[in-house]
């Protein structure tokens, strides 16, 4: 079988003719990340000018389900506009060819004609190695209509000592799309995911050469609670590969399951908000909340006779956590709850609710201890409150935290922070303004 993506109007005989939104000629519709077809069955896709209508995450996925439909030795054809030789272009034209050339980069605004991302050549390459793509060649053109083009051919090599784990990652990619464990509109989450299965990836390869178990044995102690819902889909798409015995498969998957009963994710992002509020203590504190879970994890793993205990603590965090409804546990997924609650905050400060914006920074301080802003907004709040005690305690980690912080212009925002404070300890001299303050 061959087939040709996003085809548009342009039909391709002897290909299965494949489009998601124009049907006049398609043979089937269906979205290029989301194939409804088996595994190894197609010798030669063509995606003409298809990526730049799908954002970076998206095409990664299309790429992943190429790479799954190809069988062995199967060609991948690719044409996309050329960034590089675009921009070059544009800048040497006048406005009316500016006008045409935007249309390359951006497409028209209609149903599924918009583009996403163009990629620069050395972009899209990366993306195609990562995938398990190889002998990579490509070729610089003008298309029919005088747009500058890149087209990338490559295969996906039958002796390659990866294909096996680069089809396992292909397959868990579209295992995680049908079980909705995926949402393209969250880059933020999505990028954390990615991060992980590129782990996933590397760890395989690297037990593909050394056949070393401790390193299967660290990345589901690491999965399991980084993100434990990935688990149940990995066993799964591994499950007639000899990566892991049936006992210890058996074994990952009912701890699995434990940790998911019991929210594991949420145990240790509430972890993060009980510990010492510090300043310049995130990393200390997140990497301990990480050895408690490995260290849990291990013990559920090895130790049968202790299990029963260890489900009881699970329990009992569980029952006294917060349910925040994160997937991952992430240091980055961390920052940026925190950094919702600033904003949040801010308005609150910005609508003189005071109290509501010192719970507000508050909240954000439990969740990262390495943003000055927090403290800084913080110890503006309490003096608006005249609660002037507190408001100088915060002072003082507001500028034991700038002094570690890597910020342009420190010593002009020291000597602000240090201003503020000491009108707060004597209470002479023009009084600050107290305002809010975002960056």
């Amino acid at each position: 079988m061959k087939l040709n993506i996003g085809c548009g109007k342009k039909y391709e005989p002897e290909y299965c003719n494949i489009d998601l939104y124009e049907e006049l000629v398609a043979d089937r519709l269906m979205s290029a990340f989301n194939l409804e077809i088996n595994d190894n069955t197609c010798e030669e896709i063509k995606a003409i000018h298809i990526i730049e209508h799908l954002s970076f995450f998206e095409t990664i996925y299309a790429l992943s389900e190429f790479f799954r439909v190809l069988e062995p030795d199967g060609k991948l054809i690719l044409e996309t506009p050329d960034l590089e030789k675009g921009c070059q272009h544009y800048l040497k034209a006048d406005a009316e060819q500016k006008k045409e050339i935007l249309g390359w980069f951006f497409g028209i605004p209609h149903k599924g004609l918009q583009h996403k991302l163009c990629f620069p050549p050395f972009l899209l390459i990366e993306l195609l190695e990562n995938t398990g793509f190889d002998n990579i060649s490509n070729l610089v053109f003008y298309n029919d209509e005088s747009i500058p083009s890149v087209r990338f051919i490559c295969c996906k090599s039958g002796n390659s000592d990866g294909i096996g784990v680069f089809q396992v990652i292909s397959k868990l990619r579209k295992e995680l799309l049908l079980s909705n464990q995926i949402d393209f509109a969250d880059s933020f989450l999505l990028k954390e995911q990615e991060d992980l299965v590129a782990f996933i990836a590397l760890n395989l390869l690297e037990f593909k050469k050394t056949k070393k178990k401790k390193l299967i044995q660290d990345l589901f102690v690491e999965l399991l609670f980084k993100w434990p819902g990935i688990v149940k889909t990995l066993l799964m798409v591994v499950e007639n590969e000899n990566f892991i015995s049936q006992v210890y498969k058996l074994n990952i998957k009912e701890i699995s399951e434990l940790l998911t009963k019991y929210k594991i994710v949420n145990i240790l992002f509430n972890s993060i908000t009980e510990a010492a509020t510090n300043p310049g203590t995130q990393r200390i504190i997140y990497f301990s909340v990480e050895s408690f879970a490995r260290k849990l994890i291990e013990n559920l793993l090895n130790s049968k006779e202790d299990r029963e205990k260890l489900i009881e603590k699970l329990e009992t965090l569980n029952k006294s956590s917060k349910d925040i409804s994160n997937k991952i546990f992430s240091a980055v997924l961390i920052e940026r709850e925190a950094l919702n609650l600033f904003y949040l905050g801010i308005k609150s400060f910005h609508q003189e609710n005071y109290t509501q914006a010192h719970n507000l920074f508050l909240r954000a301080i439990k969740l990262n201890r390495d943003n000055y802003l927090f403290f800084w907004n913080l110890s503006k709040t309490l003096a608006r409150l005249k609660s002037y005690i507190q408001a100088e305690k915060v002072y003082k980690k507001t500028l034991r935290l700038i002094k570690i912080t890597n910020v342009k212009n420190k010593h002009e925002l020291k000597s602000q922070i240090q201003y503020e404070y000491d009108w707060i300890k004597k209470k002479k001299g023009n009084k600050p303004k107290f305002g809010p303050i975002i960056v």
